[in-house]
């Protein structure tokens, strides 16, 4: 067992000027790991007459934290640095010795602690907004993989449902409180209200696109298109469709993956593409914070860090698919890309809709493909590669009028089911492509890929046609790989 006086441990007294104790006496400044942790010595004369602190004094006050004097404890340190320290991240280990007085030698792997702790605190937290709160112009909101609050104004507040709510473990049901997109306000107090954060277009884009979107889904589930489009199948020949039957020859059920539109809208701010490896740890958005220095930047991607959205189009695309798996008796659900993990993708079917840049669950099986979409800002240029051209094919597919989708189809990677994406010059090639898949009136020699019973791999390069921003459905093969 580490000593907390040994080399390599250095422990520093910590007060606290507040008006409530903390449980641990020591702040450690290497932890188990080795890693530095955080001298935690706040100038806590900032505080005065922040309407934020104010909050936070009038919930541990409150009736619902009488007897949660622990809670207390981490709703004030979480809350001071939140404020303080915006820029900070706050890790298990630095609430477990800091407030829960637990040894420098604490492993989150072997105490689950914090966690347990945090799953309580949302909850009064909940509670109280719910409750005696529910007045409050401000809300106070830990979101799941963070343990650092957020303080909302209430009416920027939209009454979308996330992720599922987190589940009660003290009795206290869930409320919609705590699955909301929601945006954070300044971080520091000023004379005069500051500029609403709803003047970045991107913010307000973002917004009524996830609206929209999951409005889409909720009428289409209810009510699905009566008639289809010129050139689309009858709606009822749907589990008659040859792509269709090809997939429900597989069994298991199929996750219909929506594309991370505030992923692609973090990636501009930036300037850069985030990698799978960023984006699968919890803290993917509190980590591309810490890259920015621009406060109004870092503001911006904090917000869409909490935001959930996608595009309507491939909204479209995942309530069609699931409608036409569902009338072959295909169980299928509609997942969002950052809720899953790699082993979501070694076993069972997935459906994946969009590139690497709206979902980095693509790139894990893109070096399979021969026909690459390059997407370059800095010059403009817009176009699939071909990597290995045949007699008769371009090394080059530029998207202007023309619109490219790249299918591809893969085995998983224990071979238990497949991996099928779509992925097009743009979200309407996104949809037009699923809609002559699910619907169209495929030329034999496509058809003929999904009646093959030998297949590991193919790939079907296909053609439409753009008209003002949007796409038809009928498409012609430009190339095809099988193996």
């Amino acid at each position: 067992m580490n000593n907390p006086r040994s080399p390599g441990w250095n422990c520093l007294p910590f007060r606290s000027r507040s008006g409530y104790s903390w449980a641990g006496e020591n702040v450690c400044e290497m932890g188990p790991s080795g890693a530095t942790e955080r001298r935690q010595d706040f100038d806590e004369t900032l505080l005065d007459g922040d309407t934020r602190w104010s909050l936070v004094q009038r919930i541990v006050q409150s009736e619902g934290f009488e007897r949660a004097s622990q809670l207390r404890q981490i709703l004030l340190y979480a809350s001071k640095l939140a404020i303080l320290r915006p820029n900070d991240t706050l890790s298990e280990y630095d609430i477990a010795c800091n407030i829960l007085g637990r040894r420098p030698d604490f492993h989150p792997s072997n105490d689950n602690i914090v966690r347990a702790q945090f799953s309580h605190l949302r909850n009064k937290l909940r509670q109280y907004f719910d409750g005696v709160g529910r007045d409050e112009p401000l809300v106070l909101k830990i979101p799941k993989g963070s343990y650092l609050p957020v303080f909302l104004p209430r009416p920027l507040l939209v009454a979308l449902p996330t992720e599922a709510a987190e589940p009660a473990h003290d009795g206290i049901a869930s409320s919609p409180i705590d699955s909301v997109p929601t945006l954070p306000i300044p971080t520091h107090p000023e004379p005069s209200p500051p500029a609403p954060v709803w003047r970045n277009w991107k913010i307000a884009l973002a917004i009524p696109l996830n609206a929209a979107c999951l409005l889409a889904i909720f009428l289409l589930v209810r009510n699905p298109p009566a008639q289809p489009r010129q050139g689309e199948a009858a709606p009822a020949n749907r589990a008659a469709n040859p792509f269709v039957q090809f997939l429900a020859r597989f069994e298991g059920p199929v996750s219909i993956v929506m594309p991370d539109t505030s992923l692609v809208l973090i990636q501009d701010v930036l300037g850069t593409n985030i990698s799978i490896a960023d984006y699968v740890t919890n803290d993917f958005p509190q980590r591309q914070v810490a890259k920015v220095q621009d406060p109004e930047k870092r503001e911006l991607i904090s917000s869409l860090g909490i935001l959930r959205t996608t595009s309507v189009n491939e909204a479209l695309i995942a309530v069609d698919t699931l409608e036409g798996l569902k009338a072959a008796g295909v169980p299928a659900s509609i997942r969002y890309a950052r809720d899953l993990h790699v082993r979501d993708f070694s076993e069972g079917n997935s459906i994946l809709i969009g590139g690497p840049n709206s979902d980095p669950w693509v790139s894990l099986f893109t070096d399979k493909t021969n026909f690459r979409h390059v997407d370059n800002a800095a010059d403009g240029t817009d176009y699939f590669e071909n990597l290995r051209p045949l007699a008769g094919e371009q090394p080059r597919y530029v998207n202007q009028s023309l619109g490219y989708v790249d299918v591809f189809w893969t085995q998983n990677p224990s071979q238990s089911g497949y991996v099928l994406i779509i992925n097009g010059a743009d979200l309407q090639a996104n949809e037009a492509a699923a809609r002559f898949l699910l619907h169209g009136r495929m030329a034999a020699e496509i058809a003929a890929v999904f009646n093959r019973k030998d297949l590991r791999s193919f790939e079907l390069f296909l053609r439409g046609t753009h008209m003002a921003g949007e796409a038809d459905s009928s498409f012609e093969l430009v190339a095809l790989r099988l193996w």
